[in-house]
């Protein structure tokens, strides 16, 4: 007898879960996408290149790409990944390059359905070669792979609940070598456009 109580109760708990369950559900919606927002980019980019002891910029063209993990809806983490190349730098016949890997916080003071303001500071490496001249007819060679930053802004354009396009620009710190064979810093000014595919997470 006791074990048949047992049962009943047994059986009366379990269908009174499996007849709950629904009515428990629509009480209220679904939640989803309650993790940290996750976006990722990928488009060109255009460096000045300022290379030392030259009074000219190097206008350079190629890709940028990465991700930016939301902090909070006005913060986040972004890591980019650049290159860039200029062909036949000074007639030298030789090409120069700015492979570029940086990470860093950017803040969004303002986020609407449609524009979005953002700030970003990045901090990392950049492999840069080239040919400065030395300034006796030949051309100091070779590569530097030394600390980068970059600081700038933009605005990200939402065009569709996933996509948006990102419009922007920094200062770009790097180094290479001067006439001297020495390192130098590079003050490079860069510009970025990029499109941008929501992955997941909190939504805007």
């Amino acid at each position: 007898m006791r074990h048949l109580s047992k049962l009943v109760l047994c059986g009366v708990l379990g269908w009174g879960m499996f007849l709950a369950g629904p009515h428990a559900a629509a009480q209220g919606p679904i939640v989803t996408a309650t993790g940290p927002e996750v976006e990722m980019h990928g488009g060109f980019e255009y460096i000045g290149q300022q290379v030392p002891g030259q009074g000219s910029s190097v206008p350079m063209y190629g890709v940028d790409t990465g991700m930016t993990v939301g902090v909070s809806r006005h913060l986040g983490v972004r890591l980019d990944l650049g290159y860039a190349r200029a062909g036949n730098l000074f007639g030298s016949g030789h090409p120069s390059d700015i492979l570029s890997y940086m990470a860093g916080p950017v803040f969004f003071p303002v986020r609407t359905r449609r524009v979005s303001p953002y700030v970003q500071l990045l901090a990392g490496g950049a492999r840069v070669t080239g040919a400065t001249p030395d300034g006796q007819g030949g051309y100091v060679r070779g590569y530097a792979n030394e600390l980068a930053w970059a600081g700038g802004g933009g605005l990200e354009i939402h065009t569709a609940r996933e996509f948006s396009l990102r419009v922007g620009a920094d200062y770009l710190h790097t180094s290479y070598w001067d006439p001297n064979f020495a390192l130098a810093g590079q003050g490079n000014l860069r510009g970025l456009v990029s499109f941008t595919y929501y992955l997941g997470g909190r939504r805007r």
